[in-house]
């Protein structure tokens, strides 16, 4: 028979084996020698994206293309030229969103799982200025999940531009706007040197400008309305197949303080401009047309 001690009670002083404690003493002690919580599931936690690149995007973002596939190309870098793969998808097969875009993965591969998505807005056969970006859902300790930001097309300031929201990381997560504007005359080589061809700038509508940028003066530069601007779409003016535009950030959003989210919603927007610039639709003719639900002629 074994001992006191062997069945964890203890003996007092008299010989007796005390009686074990009581249901409520157990409880406490379990509660106090037990780990705290994993702070994935603190409600109060502030949220963050659900599904992250797997590496960081570098600051100069280039598009490599094969001659093996037409519906396959990559986004990359002087020292790795697939860190992500880009496919363009029908929007049918289950693959995507459902309709026509591209989706970038989340990995040098299509069969990477998706990272972000860019498609139109309507149906397939209904032309929209507009468009659908996909991207991971916000969460304070959920996994996967997507949602739905909306790039809209429209004529300001006598030229093309395309306007989302999407949060920022300034001490807390808020929403901010931005706009991609088309560059014209000789504001395009402020930005840029042959044989490139600035075609969108990514402005920064917000009035609080980042005063903590340690970018040189060219990655500072602000447009005529004094606006901040944090990225730039170019393209290769010489049209070249393999590597035909790039997409660079500059000032606050070159020195990552915009935070992730933003970064990955520069890519898959400057992604979209390019599906719609193949397609002629990036016109303030084309725009205007579509605008009233007409499929214009003109080209971007």
């Amino acid at each position: 028979m074994g001992k006191p001690e062997d069945s964890g009670l203890q003996e007092t002083s008299g010989g007796d084996v005390a009686p074990p404690p009581s249901y409520t003493e157990a409880v406490r002690d379990t509660q106090r020698d037990s780990p705290a919580p994993p702070p994935d599931y603190d409600p109060h936690a502030p949220k963050r994206t659900t599904i992250s690149p797997y590496q960081p995007f570098p600051q100069l973002l280039e598009a490599h293309y094969q001659w093996t596939s037409a519906s396959v190309f990559h986004l990359g870098d002087s020292a790795n030229k697939r860190l992500f793969a880009v496919s363009v998808h029908t929007g049918l097969g289950g693959k995507g969103p459902g309709r026509p875009g591209m989706i970038l993965h989340n990995g040098p591969t299509d069969k990477d799982p998706m990272l972000a998505a860019s498609s139109d807005e309507g149906k397939a056969s209904t032309y929209s200025p507009n468009s659908i970006i996909t991207l991971p859902a916000l969460s304070n300790g959920a996994s996967g999940g997507y949602c739905t930001e909306i790039m809209r097309a429209a004529r300001s300031l006598d030229t093309a531009v395309f306007r989302f929201s999407i949060e920022v990381e300034q001490k807390e997560l808020r929403r901010e706007d931005f706009e991609w504007r088309k560059s014209k005359g000789d504001e395009v080589k402020d930005f840029v040197e042959p044989p490139w061809k600035c075609g969108f700038k990514l402005v920064r509508l917000s009035t609080q400008q980042n005063s903590t940028s340690n970018g040189s003066a060219a990655s500072q530069r602000v447009t005529s309305a004094d606006q901040e601007v944090v990225a730039v779409f170019v393209w290769s003016s010489t049209w070249s197949v393999m590597a035909p535009f790039r997409v660079q950030f500059r000032g606050s959003g070159r020195d990552g303080s915009l935070g992730e989210r933003f970064t990955l919603m520069t890519a898959i927007t400057s992604l979209r401009l390019w599906w719609l610039k193949l397609q002629g639709r990036t016109s303030e003719s084309t725009i205007a047309a579509g605008e009233v639900g007409l499929v214009p002629g003109a080209t971007g």
